[in-house]
């Protein structure tokens, strides 16, 4: 992971200040701790650990609180300084909280649409995992999974980053977006049917298969 001014910052500052910042960043995005923990691969009560400075916190795993909370690194120094202009309140965990008026939508329900699928199809046929399609858009390592998920909310800007990243065009895209279904949701629905299929009945397309595949 290539190291930000940002990051050498964070690396010289104590365990308390991660943790002041985590905890700043989950209450300015209205989150409970058990809302966080859908998006982290941390419980609540790890979570909650980590924000009163009970474990030491890394800088991948910053960045991954970072990444999830959707902050830029210019947003996360300004909270660190005292210096970031919030909304108008910063609502504390026992509080209500809905979605419905949320500034970054990445938290709201999910929503696979057309346009996740087709980063997906571009993402598998360029043979990358999320985590390493995440690292080569340098993203956090949890945001390609995100998107595929329907957990983030896509702008014109990120599709076209990623697209241009895994080496496609946007024209090829917009094609892609027309097809009625993709090469990775054939597969899937092929591997629906063959599940339901009974031993005998697989045996018998089984050679069919194999010839095609080799020919």
């Amino acid at each position: 992971m290539e190291v930000s001014k940002l990051e050498n910052k964070l690396s010289q500052a104590y365990i308390s200040e991660f943790a002041v910042i985590i905890k700043k960043m989950r209450l300015l995005r209205k989150l409970r701790r058990k809302q966080a923990a859908h998006f982290l691969p941390f419980d609540h009560k790890n979570i909650e650990r980590l924000e009163n400075g009970r474990g030491n916190i890394s800088i991948e795993q910053f960045k991954l609180f970072q990444d999830v909370y959707g902050f830029t690194d210019a947003e996360v120094e300004s909270i660190r300084t005292g210096k970031y202009k919030a909304i108008e309140k910063i609502i504390e965990p026992k509080q209500k909280i809905t979605t419905k008026n949320r500034k970054d939508r990445r938290f709201c329900h999910k929503k696979i649409t057309r346009e996740c699928k087709v980063l997906k199809e571009f993402r598998i046929q360029k043979g990358l995992d999320q985590y390493s399609a995440s690292k080569n858009c340098k993203f956090g390592r949890n945001t390609i999974g995100f998107i595929e998920n329907g957990r983030v909310t896509l702008t014109e800007k990120k599709v076209r980053h990623i697209v241009e990243t895994y080496g496609y065009t946007m024209e090829l895209f917009h094609q892609l977006l027309k097809q009625s279904l993709l090469r990775h949701e054939i597969i899937e629905q092929c591997q629906e049917i063959l599940e339901r299929l009974d031993e005998n009945k697989l045996r018998v397309i089984f050679p069919m298969l194999q010839s095609m595949a080799n020919s």
